[in-house]
């Protein structure tokens, strides 16, 4: 029976992208479009599919689509190969070894250790030192499910394991507040920077090559940081109020990081080559307008700091099939959006967007647009695969209806992380914090719909007087 099951799954996960590719490809071809962008479409909306259904690993998927491009000549064989020399996907790829210097030397944990001895007195004063954790880590490891599944988690779980509060009636101590605490506090860390998230620079790459907006690292960090910490500070406090911890002090805790960091020792002599690497990185990164270094160029250059001084170790990276399924990953969704762009789909689809908002002013497009982006998260497993589909059209349709083009990237950059928090499938940590077993999944969507809500709220709010600060508008 359950062959018979598993056979049944996988026609389904192979044959909803090639029916919806085949019904887009052979139905008539809108008004307004070339054969060549309507058949772009229908590659890409298969691809899209393919990624949420998974007949085939991700990278496979993408080499898959770029031949289909390639053999039925929809676009050329250098643009359809040009994602591979785009600058964002060797800087998403630089994060990641920096990442793993962050995992294999210990630095991360060792943050995070250091950040619980000194603040882990309290439910919330844990909260927030795990999350000042993440946030320290963010701008280094842009694979959320490494930095807060791979770092985060387990000091989380071992803290709730040391005051007693399994998934059940004791959840109610402390897990439940905790677990939720840290599944939230990551698509806000990952919204400040652009290398906090795998798909922020992808975020950047679309704004450029599809909208014409230059989103330096530095740029992206000024606009971003000033809503998300408001985000920051306050997410604990609802979830707080709204799970009620019974354990309000917990100097086990506190004791706990003590003794953790003092079994680590004195820092190793790669925890330093890391340390130092990741400061030279947000130095060059946060003075790339002075220097006139490309965020990619300041990247590599970090990359090649590691290499030589054997922080990180190659046959290491060989084995870290994230940042080698990122490259191919991206590099054809690059294609592909790059395509769509080239050949008038996404000016097409604006039109249509547009059209469908007609008779509503600038700002009042651009939160609905907004909304709109935020929720249909629901449909996706991906961030990645939700900015590829959406991101340029929303963002594009919104400026057309007069919303400040800055403003709306950014902004729609920020809920492009925020978004992943609706729920378990949205992102790469949300299994493993729901897989503990603390909320049910009707218990675990309502929190998080109040939680994203909230801080989509906040962003509107404080993010609009921020950016007008700022000049945006």
């Amino acid at each position: 029976m359950s062959s018979v099951s598993s056979r049944g799954k996988t026609l389904i996960a192979f044959g909803v992208p090639l029916a919806l590719g085949a019904i887009i490809w052979f139905w008539p071809v809108p008004e307004g479009l070339t054969p060549q962008a309507w058949h772009m479409f229908a590659i890409f909306a298969a691809t899209i599919a393919a990624i949420l259904t998974q007949p085939l690993p991700s990278g496979a998927v993408m080499l898959i689509s770029i031949c289909v491009v390639i053999f039925s000549k929809t676009l050329p064989e250098a643009k359809a190969l040009s994602g591979f020399a785009s600058g964002t996907v060797w800087l998403i790829f630089c994060a990641y070894v920096l990442s793993l210097g962050f995992v294999t030397s210990g630095l991360g944990k060792r943050i995070a250790y250091k950040m619980l001895s000194l603040f882990g007195g309290s439910s919330l004063g844990i909260a927030y030192s795990l999350g000042v954790s993440d946030l320290i880590m963010a701008p280094a490891m842009p694979s959320v499910t490494a930095r807060s599944g791979g770092i985060i988690f387990p000091i989380a779980r071992s803290i709730n394991d040391v005051l007693g509060s399994a998934p059940g009636e004791t959840g109610k101590r402390i897990g439940n507040f905790l677990t939720m605490v840290c599944f939230q506090f990551t698509p806000i860390t990952g919204a400040i920077f652009l290398t906090g998230m795998a798909a922020n620079p992808l975020v950047g790459s679309l704004a450029k090559s599809t909208l014409g907006i230059e989103i330096s690292w530095g740029g992206w960090f000024v606009a971003a940081v000033v809503p998300a910490m408001v985000c920051f500070l306050l997410t604990p406090l609802l979830i707080y109020k709204m799970l009620n911890p019974e354990l309000k002090k917990t100097p086990e805790a506190k004791e706990m990081g003590k003794r953790s960091l003092q079994a680590l020792g004195a820092m190793s002599s790669a925890e330093k080559k890391v340390a130092i690497g990741f400061i030279l990185a947000l130095i060059g990164w946060g003075t790339s307008l002075i220097t006139g270094l490309s965020a990619t160029a300041v990247g590599l250059g970090l990359a090649a700091y590691l290499f030589a001084t054997r922080a990180v170790e190659w046959k290491a990276l060989l084995g870290d099939h994230a940042a080698w399924d990122t490259v191919i990953w991206f590099s054809v969704i690059i294609s592909l959006a790059s395509g769509l762009e080239g050949l008038g789909f996404i000016t097409w689809m604006t039109q249509q967007l547009d059209g469908a908002i007609q008779g509503f002013g600038p700002m009042t497009a651009f939160v609905v647009l907004g909304l709109l982006y935020i929720y249909v998260h629901y449909l996706f497993a991906t961030a990645s695969g939700h900015v590829a589909a959406l991101y340029a059209p929303f963002v594009a349709t919104a400026i057309a209806a007069g919303a400040p083009p800055m403003m709306v990237a950014i902004c729609f950059g920020i809920f492009s992380n925020l978004m992943w928090g609706n729920t378990e499938y949205g992102g790469g940590p949300g299994p493993i914090y729901f897989g503990q077993g603390y909320f049910d999944r009707a218990t675990f969507y309502k929190i998080n719909l109040v939680v994203v809500t909230f801080n989509v709220a906040l962003t509107f709010i404080i993010g609009m007087m921020w950016w007008k600060l700022l000049g945006y508008y």
